[in-house]
């Protein structure tokens, strides 16, 4: 085991304890643990008797004749009971701190190597009986004991470190160590790659986390700070830093407290540069979606329209030739002899009704035919629904279609954009009566109904037409399919999207007794209630 590797405090106060307790029981004044640390010997513990001459943390010099110095060499046990009686050991260092007698025995580390001796020291002649030795002995056991769990723990210790150097060096993540005043002491590639720095600007101590850390960030630092005071770890939390060259970086930043260190802490930073602008992509792919399914949503409508043109073309047209005819009938009352102001009045006021009318038709049109953001707001149902019925009147009127309602009352309020339900229904209901006029002399109906349910409102347009086969049913939904010989086969796929857009969804089945019945439902949206 390396000479660097520590002794921990608990157990050095264990074996202070146990230096001092052989000084009382052999009645010598110095016991001693000795640790080899060449080209040098080192007093490690030392007892805190009476006329011990060896102070702890003293480095005597090897290859001197110390007596430790035989033990080691030897691994063996020494006893030498007066140095001035005997040749060997009368020029002794130790015998000039007046130690001439001595009994000591090796410390090894689990690995064979030795850390030092455990012995004592007597300033008389001393013989140092056997049940000494074996005491020693015992002592010896207990610490090579302790150092078997030392060694075990720095393996661990370097297996830990030599994992944690593997991931540094790995540079998958970016790795730092800081300081409380805000100096980064070390950091891998990655983190340097990240704020744009190099080594040797940690070196030269020119990259703080306190300096690359905008103003605004800063109160965000101070909370981290503070959790990792109190638990020694804070939550990860997204923040930026300044690069060298003054850009930005968003990144992701976990601290924790670095252990056996006083104010320092290890920081692990992931870069969030690309998943920002994954984010920033993403966000721009759903805007330029949402523009093209509006745009599509949009053409939709307006050949729908397109095929309503004579209907709409004749709603205007009705209440505008009778509004002129009023106002002719009025100008002959009133030019009259003796006008007539009361019928003249009367005239008038119809032709305002048959104003009022086309303003109507042009406003449901107008609405439809508009293009804007989808706005969702608080919605009645059935006042939507009826304002498109009265678009498609002339349409169900020209091919003898008879339009009938069950809209449920008191409806509960929903949340959605008026000008997309009412496409739903447009396309339905313009569909329903494209297929009934195929048919040559059956009874051509149209049901439209609406009603509640558990968490949502249930739409269903019904239709006494040829109906769907099973294959059909599903099939009508999907873009690009059309039973229609001029159709595009776009809009029951953008209606589609449309409900489910809502939270809802649309669907169709085969009608009783004949026809296809398309089903539509929307949500409840409890915060529209009252």
């Amino acid at each position: 085991m390396p000479n660097s590797v520590q002794v921990p405090a608990d157990i050095m106060r264990k074996w202070q304890e146990i230096v001092d307790l052989l000084a009382d029981i052999l009645n010598v004044p110095s016991a001693l643990i000795m640790r080899a640390e060449p080209p040098n010997i080192k007093v490690f513990v030392s007892s805190e008797s009476n006329e011990n001459p060896y102070e702890p943390g003293e480095v005597a010099c090897l290859n001197t004749g110390l007596y430790c110095e035989t033990v080691m060499s030897t691994r063996r046990p020494l006893i030498v009971p007066d140095a001035l009686q005997d040749e060997a050991w009368k020029s002794n260092p130790d015998v000039k701190l007046g130690m001439i007698s001595y009994l000591g025995v090796p410390i090894s580390w689990p690995d064979g190597e030795i850390f030092g001796t455990i012995c004592v020291l007597d300033k008389k002649s001393n013989e140092y009986s056997e049940l000494y030795l074996r005491l020693l002995l015992q002592w010896r056991d207990v610490l090579q004991a302790d150092l078997r769990s030392i060694a075990s723990m720095q393996r661990e210790i370097e297996q830990r470190e030599a994992k944690i150097r593997r991931l540094v060096d790995a540079n998958i993540i970016g790795i730092v160590i800081w300081n409380m005043e805000g100096q980064i002491l070390d950091a891998n590639n990655e983190f340097l790659r990240i704020v744009g720095y190099d080594q040797n600007d940690v070196l030269c101590g020119r990259v703080s986390w306190a300096d690359m850390t905008p103003p605004e960030w800063r109160v965000r630092n101070a909370q981290a700070l503070s959790e990792l005071k109190n638990k020694r770890a804070a939550q990860p939390f997204e923040k930026e830093y300044i690069r060298k060259d003054g850009s930005r970086v968003p990144v992701l930043v976990g601290i924790a407290s670095l252990e056996g260190t006083e104010g320092q802490g290890v920081a692990f930073v992931l870069d969030l540069t690309e998943r920002k602008r994954a984010e920033t992509e993403a966000r721009e792919s759903e805007r330029r979606f949402r523009n093209m399914q509006m745009e599509l949503a949009h053409a939709n409508r307006l050949a729908t329209l397109g095929q309503l043109a004579a209907s709409i073309t004749h709603e205007v047209k009705q209440p505008i030739t009778a509004a002129l005819l009023n106002t002719q009938t009025a100008q002959r009352f009133l030019t009259r002899q003796q006008p007539d102001v009361e019928r003249a009045k009367k005239a008038i006021d119809r032709a305002v009704l048959n104003g009022m009318r086309v303003s109507e038709v042009v406003d449901r049109t107008h609405a439809l035919v508009r293009k804007e953001p989808v706005q969702k707001d608080r919605l009645e149902i059935n006042d939507a629904i009826s304002g498109v019925i009265g678009l498609t009147r002339g349409e169900a009127s020209k091919n003898d279609v008879q339009v009938r309602t069950q809209l449920a009352e008191d409806l509960p309020v929903i949340q959605g954009s008026r000008v997309q339900i009412q496409q739903v229904m447009l396309n339905l209901i313009v569909n329903a009566v494209e297929a009934m006029s195929q048919m040559s002399d059956d009874r051509r109906e149209l049901l439209i109904s609406t009603q509640a349910e558990a968490d949502c409102v249930l739409v269903s347009v019904r239709d006494s037409g040829p109906g769907l086969s099973e294959d059909a049913i599903e099939q009508v939904f999907e873009a690009f399919y059309t039973t229609k010989s001029s159709g595009l086969g776009m809009g029951l796929s953008v209606c589609r999207s449309i409900v489910e857009d809502h939270g809802g969804r649309l669907w169709a089945t085969t009608n009783v007794p004949r026809g296809a019945a398309f089903q539509f439902t929307v949500p409840i949206n409890a915060d529209c209630q009252d």
